[in-house]
């Protein structure tokens, strides 16, 4: 008898475990690559502004 070969894509398909993590993985990834492309494309704050958060005159 000849043994019939599973697809890659079925195992990973078939694993309720793995696309859950694989689920949150994804979101949690894309979601703080969105965050630090927001934090990079932030103007810097004003000196005047900083000087009187720091508690300088």
């Amino acid at each position: 008898m000849e043994e019939k070969k599973t697809p890659f894509l079925q195992l990973v398909l078939d694993d309720f475990m793995l696309l859950l993590f694989l689920g949150v993985t994804i979101y949690a990834v894309s979601y703080l690559i969105w965050g630090l492309m927001e934090l990079a494309w932030l103007s810097p704050i004003p000196a005047e502004i900083k000087q009187s958060l720091m508690g300088g005159k």
